[in-house]
């Protein structure tokens, strides 16, 4: 995000503030696969194709009919980054059989172009565990690459596993982005006593991913799922997006309607932040800018528990505006809350920048 100036003096880039301060609701982008309990669409990342000027984004779609779960993990292409059309879906049948993997659900997913091969590289948060449990315990990320967007796709294996105490668990939902040519990954982090942390993982290339621990908020260890973009601030990264803060007391007091033994929750959690944070990789802290309750400002969102907590966010410079794309829990539809209670699309906020 490079810096302007529409209405007062700062450097690198735009103040979330402003952002935030001036964020509207501008349209629907994917509806989810039907409008019955347990369906969602979203999960991904948008980003800006330099080559073509276009806008691709990436979302899986997700059923509770028939224990489908998260069934693809789909390119769709823009001119306008509001309108999109698919352009590529991966089954977690084709997913699966490339990799080798029995991959019961797909869930995050982050697409980038390498600076060196052009390739595309497609991260992808599969759920290959033992045991078909409804919403997964054992999450892990597969990499696929293919130098046209619409494939073939070639598997590169996991890359990032439940292979540390912090993350035995979980290792997936990232937020990948390049950065002076370093890749940065912040992503969830999940301990065997169910404890989410973001974590950092970095690369030169990738695909072998150096892992460096979990990350400390304002200096004290917390418990949060941060979902957004990664901006070359002047102070070093800078993340921004939306945040949600857990604390044991509140996982107790949730009234969510499991659907098996393992007591998955979802939706009912905490209320959404928009957060910027400073990223202070070598002392793994996060360093808060800015935080705000996320207010939902469109009809497509319920009151009290507006967003899941996916985002994405891409500064179109050509129409001078930030976009957030967020994966929006629907009030209208949404009766209970419950891994296959919920109806969740993929809505557009836009902050125009003059």
């Amino acid at each position: 995000m490079t810096t302007v100036k529409p209405s007062g003096h700062w450097q690198g880039v735009v103040p979330p503030q402003y952002v935030f301060a001036r964020r509207r609701f501008k349209c629907v982008v994917l509806e989810p696969p039907d409008l019955k309990p347990g369906s969602w669409v979203g999960a991904g990342k948008v980003v800006l194709d330099d080559d073509t000027g276009e806008f691709l984004l990436t979302a899986r779609p997700r059923k509770a009919e028939g224990g489908v779960r998260g069934f693809a993990a789909n390119v769709y292409r823009s001119d306008d980054g509001e309108k999109f059309e698919l352009v590529a879906s991966l089954t977690k049948e084709q997913i699966s059989e490339e990799s080798g993997l029995s991959i019961h659900s797909i869930e995050g997913t982050q697409l980038l172009k390498d600076p060196l091969s052009a390739k595309w590289h497609f991260y992808v948060s599969v759920d290959a565990g033992s045991e078909f449990i409804w919403g997964g315990l054992y999450w892990q990320t597969l990499l696929l690459t293919a130098t046209d967007i619409k494939g073939p796709w070639q598997a590169h294996g996991l890359v990032l596993k439940t292979d540390q105490a912090y993350d035995a668990y979980q290792s997936r939902d990232a937020t990948i982005d390049i950065m002076d040519g370093k890749w940065f990954c912040l992503y969830k982090a999940m301990d065997g006593v169910r404890a989410r942390r973001p974590a950092l993982a970095t690369s030169s290339d990738g695909i072998a991913w150096k892992k460096h621990g979990v990350f400390t908020i304002e200096g004290h260890s917390q418990r949060a799922f941060l979902s957004g973009t990664l901006f070359a601030g002047t102070n070093g990264p800078l993340f921004m997006g939306i945040e949600k803060m857990y604390s044991a007391e509140g996982i107790r007091q949730r009234k969510d309607i499991f659907a098996d033994k393992h007591k998955i929750t979802h939706g009912a959690g905490p209320m959404p932040s928009f957060v910027a944070y400073h990223v202070d990789y070598r002392n793994m802290n996060l360093e808060l800018i800015f935080r705000a309750p996320w207010e939902p400002l469109s009809p497509y969102e319920h009151k009290e528990h507006p967003l899941l907590g996916y985002a994405s966010i891409v500064h179109d410079a050509s129409r001078n505006r930030v976009l957030i794309y967020v994966q929006a829990i629907d009030g209208k539809l949404t009766r209970r809350f419950g891994i296959n209670e919920t109806v969740e699309r993929l809505i557009l906020y836009e902050s125009p920048l003059q």
